[in-house]
């Protein structure tokens, strides 16, 4: 019995990454880990910080698409990372880990 012979042809990636199901796909990621980050924002910073995270979507520069989880703020960073004065949550981090993981 002959099988199949699929060879991959690595020019057609980036027509795949700019399909509509890979972007769908990414937005429908972004869109789990959202409300995860809200709820850990909420309980650990405040609403309003919680109220300035939401998903980004945007093409690279060479074109792949991106789906991210961001918190429009100034202090986001440092809430984020932390700094000799506020201390280090990893929000978004963990919001993100917790998808991973598979606990959502």
């Amino acid at each position: 019995m002959a099988g199949i012979r699929f060879e991959f042809d690595p020019r057609c990636v980036g027509e795949v990454m700019r399909s509509r199901k890979v972007r769908d796909g990414l937005k429908a990621e972004a869109d789990r880990i959202a409300p995860v980050a809200r709820s850990i924002a909420r309980s650990e910073v405040s609403d309003e910080f919680a109220d300035s995270i939401k998903v980004v979507e945007e093409t690279r520069p060479r074109g792949r698409p991106t789906a991210a989880v961001v918190a429009d703020r100034d202090d986001a960073a440092d809430q984020e990372h932390g700094t000799s004065s506020t201390p280090r949550r990893r929000v978004l981090g963990r919001a993100a880990h917790t998808r991973i993981d598979g606990l959502t």
